[in-house]
């Protein structure tokens, strides 16, 4: 078994925990509509060294804070936009290593990873106690992390972070500009380095008034809108001294004052999305907060692209990287091949084709019980004509998890209306005794 899956199973068993629910539908099993219609999202920007679990965990904390509808009463969606160049499967090794140092006693412990990075946690404690060769890992341990942390942070600020992070970002704006969406983005730490370019791609996409965001502990002096910074945030501290940051918005307690957050961790360095800015306790969390939903009432209708395309219990968003004519192909469980020329199927609509360049195609399966069939949906692709060498990118989002999936294809020859590439086995079923629809996909 992988060593970074074992030690986010185990902080998956935390996240459950904390959210009372596996992200089952939780809609009114007596409608007939499966899907919340919402028209505003709030999307999470993860910073360095962040798990998906807890990048998950984060936007939950988020949902819980600033709840499901605006001022007005439109509904929120909340979503990740997940970073995935966060090293963190590295930053595992090198605690796998510390502890096999120590005679193997905690081989495999990978669910004190975090707990090793908290200053108060009982179980180094007990260690320190028991093995008088332990004195000092603690600090030592705590000294890596927080260069590393610097180091890749601002390594990230002086080489651009990898393509992929900001063309899965892009597409999903796509799909949040083709169904007409407002979007709220709230980034934290590394996240703040994909959250500008977010933001303007957004902006020229939905139109200014709609796009808002939130920076939180951001490292780069260049921000699209409010921020929060701690004053005792160590990371942020450090990188100023390589160059200018944003100035510090609130002030927290000492490290031994500082009350615990989530699970009741604290963070020595400051700068935990969780553990302070989010920490109910401290000052800093009402203040970031306010600034969440000051920014969501004020977002106004999108005003380009509007409802080009409609929000499915599953959507498939297909972008090409240049000229060419792509086609996405949707084979439905009754066995209907929705595409470009029969666009509408017995369970999902191809609502947006596009035949010259770069897309975006979109297909969603319907939100409606009566109309949604159980079974497999095979998602295909076809190169029409003129798109030889092209890449296209395939993301799949749900309704209330959103994005599930991107996965890329490199075009050969043109094959006209006969797809050549299977991307996703989409298998929606329901549950017998509780009656919800579930998603599941290969």
């Amino acid at each position: 078994m992988n060593k970074l899956y074992k030690y986010t199973s185990a902080v998956l068993v935390l996240l459950f925990t904390f959210s009372g629910h596996a992200y089952a539908n939780t809609s009114d099993v007596s409608s007939d509509n499966l899907c919340r219609n919402s028209k505003v999202v709030v999307a999470f920007m993860n910073g360095v060294f962040t798990t998906l679990p807890n990048a998950d965990k984060s936007k939950l904390a988020l949902e819980m804070a600033n709840g499901l509808t605006t001022e007005s009463g439109k509904e929120i969606r909340y979503e990740l936009l997940y970073n995935y160049t966060n090293g963190f499967e590295d930053l595992v090794e090198v605690f796998e290593q510390r502890l096999a140092e120590h005679g193997g006693l905690l081989a495999g412990r990978f669910e004190l990873l975090l707990e090793s990075l908290n200053g108060k946690s009982a179980w180094w404690e007990k260690i320190l106690e028991s093995f008088s060769f332990y004195e000092g890992t603690h600090h030592v341990w705590l000294d890596f992390y927080k260069t590393e942390m610097i180091h890749r942070y601002a390594s990230l600020i002086a080489n651009p972070p990898l393509d992929v992070n900001y063309n899965e970002h892009r597409v999903r704006i796509d799909n949040w500009a083709l169904e007409g969406m407002s979007v709220m983005l709230v980034a934290h730490s590394q996240g703040n380095l994909f959250a500008n370019a977010a933001y303007n791609y957004a902006v020229s996409q939905i139109g200014t008034g709609a796009v808002k965001v939130v920076h939180v502990a951001p490292a780069s002096v260049i921000t699209n809108g409010e921020h929060v910074l701690a004053d005792k945030d160590l990371v942020i501290k450090a990188l100023s001294l390589t160059g200018a940051v944003p100035p510090h918005t609130d002030t927290i307690p000492p490290y031994l004052l500082r009350p615990g957050g989530f699970n009741d961790q604290t963070d020595v360095l400051g700068h935990d999305f969780l553990e302070i800015y989010m920490n109910e306790a401290l000052d800093i969390s009402s203040a970031l907060v306010e600034k969440i939903q000051a920014g969501i009432n004020a977002l106004k209708e999108p005003d380009m692209n509007q409802g080009m395309a409609s929000s499915g219990f599953f959507t498939i968003t297909l972008t090409w990287d240049g000229e060419g004519d792509v086609d996405l192909h949707a084979y439905e469980p009754s066995g209907k091949q929705v595409y470009y020329a029969d666009k509408k199927g017995d369970s999902g609509f191809l609502d947006v084709d596009n035949t010259s360049a770069y897309g975006p195609e979109h297909y969603y399966a319907s939100c409606n019980k009566n109309e949604l069939r159980e079974g497999e949906y095979a998602i295909k692709l076809a190169n029409y004509e003129r798109a030889q060498g092209r890449t296209a990118t395939v993301q799949l989002a749900s309704w209330d998890e959103g994005v599930l999936s991107t996965r890329y294809h490199t075009f050969g020859a043109a094959t006209g209306s006969t797809p050549s590439a299977s991307i996703f086995n989409v298998v929606v079923s329901k549950d017998a005794e509780t009656q919800e629809y579930k998603l599941s996909y290969q």
